[in-house]
């Protein structure tokens, strides 16, 4: 790596909030801030409309996004569909929604 894309890579800014552990996700990028703030906004592009209440494959939708969650770090999210996946109901899923919007603000504050 370059003296240049060092400093790029620790110029890249992460989301700081409570809702992402940039730990785990960075983790899993093999501590690329540039990999992982692209999979964060690709995150975001994907799954910025999702209606779990309308969603065709609604379980494999569900336990797809709760292992991307996981491995992003967004943890209330994952833990969420995990109990989504054991037993479907609209409250959770809209909590869910909600939930998901903080994290993709989060995200797209950073842009």
């Amino acid at each position: 790596m370059t003296v240049q894309n060092r400093q790029q890579e620790i110029d890249i800014k992460l989301p700081d909030t409570p809702y992402i552990d940039t730990n785990i996700g960075l983790k899993y990028c093999n501590n690329k801030k540039s990999l992982y703030f692209k999979v964060l906004n690709n995150f975001v592009k994907r799954y910025q409309h999702i209606d779990l209440n309308e969603v065709k494959d609604r379980k494999r939708t569900i336990h797809s996004l709760k292992g991307i969650t996981a491995t992003l770090g967004m943890t209330t999210l994952s833990e969420e569909l995990a109990e989504l996946e054991v037993s479907f109901n609209s409250i959770l899923a809209n909590k869910f929604q909600q939930d998901l919007l903080k994290v993709i603000k989060e995200i797209v504050k950073i842009k």
